[in-house]
């Protein structure tokens, strides 16, 4: 009897001491890509969780210090693990994009791993400190018995034997690896057949600049060849005509047209540049087919009659391929110096829309000036020529407040964070023409999210140490103290709370357990119900000014 119970005795000893070498490990990211996605979650993934690479309680919290951090599940031996950003497709790779071996880590050898991760599979890696070009086509009439060769600042322009791009036999590319000098960040070179007198041309065998690359933005450039400068080939003699079959009225009849652009210097009243009259009444300028963008603008011979939109904006610089045109049309909205304006209205024009905007959508102004009517069809902004959305308002009192809405309340305006704001004001003595951009939709959220983190960055000098801190939403009926709904603590003792779900969004407030320690504002007062909306971002940062019980 005695010898069985020493055996119970040991066993529970044994038990105890299993139980005592589970451990739970923090895992931090010291850093990520500098072209990592803004608000996108990262995940870790591994033998703990069946490879599963994105698992919501897996999700990284972000820390103040830039870094991210997530608590494994206690207990022993070897853990093999990877990061992503959600699926495999995103999975990180090594600093030139390439695969990398399962991290391991074992557990009760340290409190805390810290990694690093170098790039991600779906994005470029930008620290690779080699670059590989790929040639993928060269000139039919290059000779086969000739070497290709590169002649750069990596081998002071001489293309030797360590610069000659080996050739695949089954692809026909050519292919060569440099490795990065120390202190130099961008590789400049041409492409020869041995010589700098044999280097690549445009396909008219006119010399192109030297090509740039920087060193940790790829870590492969493809290319091809048009043409060499010892073999030029037959050459295309035509041109690209600009035409201007649109003028504005206020055009003095006797002006001239400029083509303004960044082959003549931009320079404003070039002579070599001035529009001629066809038997049509027309503008035109017949300009020399070439290998090359050019960049332009219309002037009347200075800077202060340069072209502008039909509200007087600036435009951006007009861009045209002159190898693949034969004729530009050219509109002219209006001149920079004979731009008027109705003083009976002022222009609200619609300027970047989101991403999310469906095709052939409505917009609407809705205010004090029509009862905050959300679609009343005198107030439906128009389309111009040229895309732009537009609508003329009377001028009536001194300022009109206003959003902008795709016909109803729920596909209203909001912030980036899906948040509703205060009106747009406009003060009529102030502007003739409002340009605004929409920053999102309330109904079309940019990312495919059905969870939201809460963090709470502040709170009261006067909370209670280890008070716990509830969510109290219209989705469980406004409950101030449901046990399910209370805040972690993130490393650095913030609270936070990730909450699911599948519909558009919440409203709610927080709470110390009971709506007698609901939060109020700054000054002890009340505050409105806070909203949060899925699929705007992935964490919400908020804070809590005071407790209605420490007034």
């Amino acid at each position: 009897m005695m010898k069985s119970r020493g055996n119970i005795i040991l066993t529970l000893m044994a038990a105890l001491l299993l139980l005592s070498s589970c451990h739970k490990v923090v895992v931090r990211v010291d850093s990520i890509p500098e072209n990592s996605p803004k608000n996108q979650p990262i995940f870790i993934t591994g033998n703990f969780n069946n490879w599963d690479p994105g698992e919501a309680r897996f999700r990284l919290i972000p820390n103040d210090d830039g870094s991210y951090s997530v608590v494994l599940p206690a207990g022993f031996g070897t853990i093999e693990y990877k990061f992503t950003r959600g699926d495999w497709t995103t999975v990180e790779k090594d600093i030139c994009g390439y695969e990398i071996d399962n991290r391991t880590l074992i557990l009760g050898e340290q409190d805390t791993i810290t990694n690093q991760i170098q790039s991600w599979n779906d994005m470029d890696p930008i620290n690779c400190p080699r670059l590989t070009i790929i040639l993928d086509s060269v000139p039919k009439d290059t000779p086969e018995d000739e070497v290709i060769a590169l002649a750069g600042n990596f081998n002071a322009w001489n293309p030797d034997q360590n610069a000659v791009l080996r050739k695949d036999s089954s692809s026909g590319k050519y292919s060569l690896t440099i490795d990065r000098m120390p202190g130099v960040s961008e590789l400049e070179f041409k492409v020869t057949r041995g010589n700098l007198q044999t280097s690549e041309s445009d396909e008219f065998g006119n010399n192109v600049a030297n090509r740039k690359v920087q060193f940790g933005v790829k870590d492969t450039v493809r290319l091809s060849v048009d043409g060499w400068v010892d073999k030029p080939s037959e050459e295309k003699s035509n041109r690209v005509v600009f035409i201007i079959k649109d003028m504005p009225k206020t055009t003095p009849l006797n002006d001239y047209i400029y083509l303004v652009s960044n082959l003549n210097n931009w320079t404003p009243d070039d002579k070599n540049y001035i529009f001629q009259k066809n038997k049509n009444g027309q503008y035109f300028y017949p300009f020399p087919r070439k290998k090359q963008y050019i960049e332009y603008k219309i002037t009347r011979g200075d800077w202060s009659t340069v072209e502008v939109d039909r509200y007087g904006f600036e435009i951006a610089n007009r861009v045209t391929n002159l190898e693949a045109e034969d004729t530009v049309y050219l509109s002219i909205g209006g001149w920079k110096d004979r731009n008027y304006i109705n003083d009976q209205e002022v222009t609200i024009v619609l300027g970047e829309l989101p991403e999310t905007t469906p095709d052939n959508s409505e917009f609407y102004l809705a205010g004090d000036i029509n009862g905050w009517n959300p679609h009343k069809r005198k107030f439906r902004f128009e389309q111009d020529l040229k895309g732009r959305y537009y609508l003329n308002v009377p001028r009536r009192g001194y300022a009109l407040n206003y959003k902008i809405t795709r016909g109803d309340w729920s596909n209203v305006e909001v912030d980036n964070l899906g948040q509703q704001f205060e009106n747009r004001q406009l003060f009529f003595q102030d502007a003739d023409t409002v340009l605004i951009d929409i920053v999102n939709w309330l109904d079309l959220p940019p990312l495919q999210l059905d969870h939201l983190t809460i963090v709470i960055d502040q709170m009261p000098p006067n909370t209670p140490a280890n008070a716990s801190i509830y969510l109290a939403p219209d989705f469980n009926g406004w409950n101030p103290e449901d046990r399910n709904l209370i805040f972690d603590r993130l490393p650095d003792g913030r609270p936070y709370i990730t909450i699911t779900g599948k519909n558009q969004g919440f409203e709610y407030k927080v709470t110390r357990g009971g709506w007698n320690r609901v939060e109020v504002d700054q000054n002890s007062g009340d505050i409105s119900n806070r909203s949060a909306v899925y699929g705007f971002t992935d964490t919400l940062h908020i804070q809590v000014q005071n407790w209605h019980d420490k007034r």
